[in-house]
């Protein structure tokens, strides 16, 4: 049995079961119609894949989405706790994506400006023993430096068991 700890939970799990999680986490905001948050999504990959080639799909997924005025700021290669990853820093305006979810979304979109609600986002990709990590960070881009400085805390906290 493998247990986990997710925050005030714990639970077992089968051996044979496997663990492709996803979690998300929203981080204080002032501003009630304003949720940044954090993504950690972790997959056991079934081929070995180099990094680079695996964060090309990670890119490419992202920009396939089909958002309009969608950019990329910054790409480089880093490390998380000695683990080589791959960073990609990218924006768009937020009315794109009311657009693109159209009809029946209303009540999900409320809060969206009509035009120049930008969002910076960051992904950060590794793999580390046939294990890939994704971690997406969503902040408003007039705050983003502020809400980034604790998401790179939370980098240097990831370490592999």
């Amino acid at each position: 049995m493998a247990q986990y700890n997710l925050g005030k939970i714990t639970f077992d799990t089968p051996d044979n079961w496997q663990d492709q999680g996803m979690i998300t986490f929203t981080l204080p905001s002032p501003d009630k119609n304003v949720k940044p948050n954090v993504i950690l999504t972790k997959e056991t990959l079934a081929q070995e894949i180099t990094l680079a080639d695996y964060f090309e799909r990670i890119k490419e997924a992202v920009a396939k989405r089909g958002i309009k005025d969608f950019k990329i700021e910054d790409e480089r290669q880093i490390e998380v706790n000695s683990v080589p990853a791959m960073l990609m820093i990218c924006s768009w305006d937020v009315s794109a994506m009311k657009q693109m979810l159209g009809q029946g979304n209303e009540e999900q979109m409320k809060n969206i400006k009509k035009d120049g609600q930008v969002v910076r986002q960051v992904q950060v990709s590794l793999i580390k023993d046939g294990t890939a990590v994704n971690m997406t960070a969503s902040f408003p881009a007039e705050q983003f430096d502020l809400y980034f400085r604790p998401f790179k805390q939370f980098l240097g906290t990831i370490n592999f068991t």
